[in-house]
């Protein structure tokens, strides 16, 4: 009789043992769940130089609506609304086309065209990111401080190109 006590008292141990992890291991995999959402206040950590568009630049980039689209679906990345990215493809694909295909001739230089190149690629790195289920937080942060710092770059050779072009710098003859 004492062994089939013993032996009761050993399956309840056991058992309540399991259910104990069980309930810890879900408890992780929330929190874990939850680690994984981007917030505004994790995008707003980021470090990066955020330069922004000159009033000079309005009359020049006005026409360029694949780069006011993309800027926009950028803006909207600090939000954090991804839906630019995962939309639609055929829509985000033939904006990164165009902005590439569409500059202004204004600004059309070597060094604008190797930025919109860099934004580019950095949107289609991002969006590949958030389309994936397995990326983490981290990669997802690091992706976004990469466009971020994309767009500023180019903003920062489109202000350049335009404070340039106003210069009248008089030679001597």
């Amino acid at each position: 009789m004492k062994f089939y006590n013993f032996l009761l008292i050993i399956t309840v141990l056991l058992s309540s043992c399991k259910k104990e992890s069980e309930t810890i291991v879900s408890n992780d995999f929330v929190t874990e769940i939850d680690s994984l959402k981007l917030t505004s206040k994790d995008i707003k950590k980021i470090n990066y130089k955020d330069i922004a568009l000159d009033a000079k630049t309005n009359a020049v980039i006005a026409d360029w609506q694949a780069y006011l689209t993309v800027a926009n679906g950028i803006q909207n990345m600090v939000t954090p609304d991804f839906t630019f990215f995962n939309a639609d493809v055929d829509v985000f694909n033939s904006t990164i086309k165009d902005l590439e295909e569409t500059i202004p001739e204004a600004i059309n230089t070597q060094p604008i065209e190797a930025r919109v190149l860099v934004l580019k690629t950095m949107l289609l790195k991002f969006q590949e990111i958030e389309s994936l289920k397995t990326s983490t937080k981290k990669e997802k942060l690091i992706a976004i401080k990469q466009v971020l710092s994309a767009q500023s770059n180019l903003n920062l050779q489109i202000n350049k190109k335009i404070e340039k072009d106003k210069q009248v710098i008089l030679k001597p003859y």
